[in-house]
Order: C-alpha cells, then sequence, then structure tokens
C-alpha cells in the first residue's frame, strides 16, 4: 500500500551533532546549581539505548563522581553532555578540544531575530567533566594554528542526542584519518519534532534563516582572528551551513542582513551530507549565491533515491524543485577570486538506499568519514 508524502516525510530527517575532548586553558564556570533538566529519566534512556560505542549501559568503576552531580543539577545541555560522558567509552584524542554551542534558547524567528551581541550559551567537554565558559573567554583561546571544524546537525535532533551524535561521526572522521590538533564545535540549534509530517518539515525550513545568521556572526569572529575552519551539516545542517556562508559575505536571509560588513574569502572547507537545500541555491543569483565566496572546496555526498529528499519540492509546493541533496551537483557561483569552487562529489544511493539517515552515510561503502578527513587535512591559514 502506498504512503501519502507526508507521512513518508514524518517517517525521516534525522541529524546530528558532535565529539569529545581535553581541558584547554581557559576561564570556566562548571555546572552545579542550575535548574534540573526536563524528563532527565527519558534523556539518559534515549542515550544509553543510542551510542554505540563499547559500554552503552553505565559508568565505569573509575569514572569521576561528578558526572551525578553534573547531570542531577543542570539545564537541558548540559544534562545531555553529562549522560553521555557518563554513559560512554569515549575515544579521545589527547590534542583535540570539544565545545558546544548551543541557540536553542533563542528565538527562531528571523524576523525577531537580535544580530547584535547574540547571547550564545558555551559548553567545554573534557574527558571527565562538562563546564559552561565564556564567549568571549572561548574567542581568546583560537589560533590560527589550530583550525576549529564545526559541525550542524539536521532537523529532529533532540538535545539528548546532540553529543552522542556528534561523537560518532568524530569518531569516524578521526578513525579514517584526520591528522592534528582540532578543535570541534558543535553547533546545537532547536530542532526537536514538533509538528507531524510537511508541518514539522516546513517549521524547520523556516527556522534555518535565523539560524544562518546566528552561525555567521559565530563564524565572524574566527575569521577575524584567521582561525582557518572546516563545516560539515547534514538535511537542513546544511541549510544553516551555507545559509551562514552566505549571510557572512553579505547576503540577506529572509530579507535581514548581519548589521556588521561583509567578510568574504575565509576559504572554509564544506562537507554537505545529503543537503536538504535547493539545487540551484548556490549559483549566481541563488538564495545562498554568496556562500561560495567564503569556500575554499565543497564535498557533497548524495542519494539519487532518497525518499525524503525526492518531495523536497512540498515544501514550497512547486514542482520543479529539487534537493541538492538528491539531484546531486547541478550549479555553483564561483569563488570570491574568480575561480571554479573544487566540487568532489558522489551518489551513496547504492549504500543508502531509500534512507534518510546521517549514519549511513558514515557506514558501509559511502565511508563519509573519508571525505570528511581529507577536507579537513587540506585545511588552509588564511590571513585578514
Amino acid at each position: 500500500m502506498r504512503m501519502f508524502p507526508s507521512i513518508r516525510i514524518f517517517v525521516s530527517l534525522v541529524c546530528v551533532a558532535l565529539p569529545i575532548a581535553l581541558p584547554i586553558a581557559l576561564p570556566v564556570a562548571c555546572m552545579g546549581d542550575h535548574a534540573a533538566a526536563t524528563d532527565h529519566e527519558v534523556i539518559v534512556d534515549v542515550v544509553e539505548a543510542s551510542v554505540d560505542l563499547s559500554q552503552p549501559n553505565g559508568v565505569e568503576a573509575n569514572e569521576p563522581e561528578t558526572f551525578a552531580a553534573i547531570a542531577a543539577n543542570c539545564d537541558s545541555d548540559e544534562a545531555a553532555v553529562a549522560d553521555f560522558l557518563a554513559a560512554s567509552d569515549c575515544c579521545v584524542c589527547d590534542d583535540d578540544r570539544v565545545f558546544l554551542v548551543s541557540t536553542r534558547h533563542l528565538t527562531a524567528d528571523c524576523c525577531r531575530a537580535s544580530l547584535v551581541e547574540i547571547p550564545f550559551r558555551m559548553w567545554r567537554i573534557d574527558g571527565g567533566t562538562v563546564c559552561e565558559i565564556n564567549q568571549h573567554d572561548y574567542l581568546a583561546s583560537v589560533s590560527p594554528e589550530r583550525p576549529v571544524v564545526f559541525y550542524v546537525h539536521g532537523n529532529r535532533m533532540p538535545v539528548c542526542e546532540v553529543v552522542n551524535r556528534s561523537s560518532m561521526i568524530r569518531n569516524r572522521i578521526r578513525m579514517r584519518g584526520a591528522r592534528g590538533p582540532i578543535d570541534w564545535m558543535i553547533y546545537s540549534w532547536p530542532s526537536e519534532k514538533e509538528m507531524i509530517g510537511v508541518k514539522d518539515f516546513r517549521l524547520k525550513a523556516d527556522r534555518c534563516d535565523a539560524q544562518g545568521l546566528y552561525l555567521a556572526s559565530f563564524l565572524r569572529h574566527h575569521v577575524q582572528a584567521s582561525v582557518p575552519m572546516a563545516m560539515i551539516g547534514y538535511s537542513f545542517g546544511a541549510r544553516v551551513t551555507t545559509g551562514a556562508l552566505h549571510a557572512l559575505a553579505g547576503g540577506a536571509l529572509s530579507g535581514r542582513q548581519l548589521p556588521e560588513p561583509p567578510l568574504t574569502g575565509a576559504n572554509v572547507r564544506v562537507g554537505l551530507v545529503a543537503p536538504a537545500i535547493e539545487s540551484k541555491w548556490l549559483g549566481d543569483n541563488g538564495y545562498h549565491g554568496s556562500a561560495t565566496k567564503n569556500m575554499d572546496e565543497l564535498v557533497l555526498l548524495y542519494n539519487r533515491r532518497d525518499v525524503v529528499l525526492k518531495r523536497y519540492w512540498l515544501l514550497e509546493r512547486i514542482r520543479r524543485d529539487t534537493a541538492l541533496g538528491y539531484s546531486g551537483p547541478t550549479i555553483f557561483a564561483n569563488r570570491v577570486d574568480g575561480t571554479r569552487l573544487p566540487v568532489r562529489s558522489r551518489d551513496c544511493a547504492s549504500i543508502v538506499k531509500l534512507r534518510h539517515s546521517e549514519m549511513d552515510y558514515y557506514q558501509g561503502g559511502c565511508n563519509a568519514g573519508v571525505d570528511m578527513a581529507r577536507l579537513i587535512n587540506g585545511i588552509r591559514r588564511i590571513s585578514f
């Protein structure tokens, strides 16, 4: 029996968030006296059931006792991080640092979004502690010697799964050859399931414009500090990623621009997995057409059999609209110097088949970790 398009869309749109790390020389304030997380037991159950690492069902005997205090007295983001660390045998690279920046507390309405001194919330994730940090202290710690890799998850990613998913992605990239010390940045945006079927799809699509502007503002600080960067976005996370690079270059989203002067030539290396953006948006005069002015290279993994992205046209109800994650490479605007944007693309349909599933791209023959490791290893220093 055939399923209606809205039901098929309801079946999917999964997404992501990043990693794990070690201590940093930052002034921090560790969590301790925040309000208790909502539905904390549910968060624990979800994390324990979903971690695909070697110890999913509890805390090792030698784990620090700080986990219990962190998990019991914290906001939802801290609880998710603490629960994951307590329940997982994490793969940690000694020279890596892992951060989480959240906009889940900010308005999702692009028209009402404040773009001046945006109050991001940030955490540092160490091997045994979770500490909230000040944005200014974090920015003071970044360096042109340490590349930053941003991970932007997609739709229907509850906060309780963000760190777990991003850690799995990071581990697969590390195992496939990413070299050198890296700062991993998880960008956590409000993407929990709120409606049924295509209504939820449209709600999150509208929400991506505000997220693009927020992320562009955050990226701006890194560009000004000459920090080399890579970005990995899945599904609607790819939409947020390219929107941010477009806004950074002075482009408008929902009629709004950043208040600061445009920045171009950031040389960001971008990896898009099953991107839920219109196939021509990165072309000249496309909705995200200025994004390529801040790109150095693009890796595109798509699926010509994706049952969700096949019905991307339902977003605007325009039949000719196709998703970049379904169609594969079409047209791309030039880089800031006028040269053609290098694009490496691969159709993973034979592996992922009909699914719209991020982890399927990192397993089996598609092996997205190899592509992302090469992308990260090619990061170049920038100079402003």
